[in-house]
């Protein structure tokens, strides 16, 4: 057995994993980020210690974390932690935890679970793209996680669309004109009530409370306002995926996240974008593929890194 654990801005997840990849049981607490990195890796040493009791045979842990992580499982920074700066993650749990222990940005298990029983498995290189609050990612070459130099390749959500881009409007000046700035959930919402006043006779304006899946139920309506706001969306992220095409010679991309189950016109125009933008090398090839995994892709894509690290021993 293998215990996977998907650490998130808002819950604390995690599951156990058998030998074929099944999840056989799985726990959700607040992650209470708020209060300190401390109080977090307690509530994971508990975790740990739990699953421990209950699966004598427990084999590993593996862990992912919303953030650039080292090769020796520090925790650079991530942004949806408060306080996780430089934060030696795996020397904390080590000390008490003799199982091995693998950790990794919180994208690159994802994929993991997409290569090994996902829409990955017959793939030797890809681009994995987490759709959500943010935009992560991850690169797969030769079916292993391309980590870069500090451990924080694949953040796509940090690709550069749009240099004009006011620098100034920012807390944190690398956040200028990325992609996250313009198809993260908050942003997709903002552009679509921006343009509501274009479409008067839009259902979405009886909507107190826009949401992401909202505007894609809206298109199945017909709606000119959603169907508006997912072709522009769709084609900003075309843009940012064509350039990691470009970049990287891979011309297949999987999609997760919960955004990646919104309405198809989205991808649609992704595509069609990318067709336009990418070299017609890669043009010719491209193709976006739905995550298999969505909801538990975290917990078990860190489950399986775990035991790529127990049987490497």
């Amino acid at each position: 057995m293998y215990l996977g654990i998907d650490i998130g801005g808002t819950n604390l997840k995690s599951g156990i994993v058998d030998e074929n990849g099944n999840l056989i049981e799985q726990l959700s607490i607040p992650t209470n980020a708020e209060n300190g990195p401390d109080a977090v890796i307690n509530n994971i040493k508990n975790i740990i210690q739990e699953a421990r009791n209950n699966f004598p045979d427990l084999k590993s842990v593996g862990i992912g974390v919303p953030g650039v992580v080292t090769d020796e499982g520090v925790v650079r920074i991530s942004p949806n932690l408060p306080g996780w700066v430089d934060q030696p993650l795996k020397k904390k749990l080590t000390d008490i935890i003799s199982i091995p222990i693998a950790i990794d940005n919180d994208a690159n298990t994802a994929a993991v679970a997409e290569l090994e029983l996902g829409a990955g498995k017959g793939l030797n290189n890809f681009i994995y793209i987490t759709l959500g609050t943010g935009v992560g990612g991850a690169i797969i070459i030769n079916r292993n996680i391309f980590r870069g130099d500090t451990g924080g390749a694949g953040e796509i959500g940090h690709t550069i669309i749009d240099v004009n881009d006011d620098i100034k409007i920012y807390p944190q000046s690398f956040r200028s004109g990325t992609l996250e700035e313009f198809i993260g959930r908050k942003q997709i919402i903002e552009f679509a009530k921006n343009i509501l006043n274009k479409y008067p006779d839009s259902i979405l304006n009886q909507n107190k409370n826009i949401d992401v899946s909202s505007i894609s139920d809206a298109i199945s309506e017909n709606d000119m306002a959603a169907i508006e706001c997912f072709k522009k969306i769709g084609f900003y992220l075309g843009v940012g995926i064509a350039s990691a095409m470009n970049l990287l010679d891979i011309s297949t991309v999987i999609i997760g996240g919960g955004i990646s189950m919104s309405d198809s016109i989205l991808f649609d125009s992704a595509l069609d974008t990318i067709k336009q933008r990418a070299l017609p090398t890669i043009a010719s090839r491209a193709e976006l593929r739905k995550a298999h995994f969505t909801k538990d892709a975290g917990i078990i894509g860190a489950a399986l890194l775990g035991k790529k690290v127990y049987n490497k021993m």
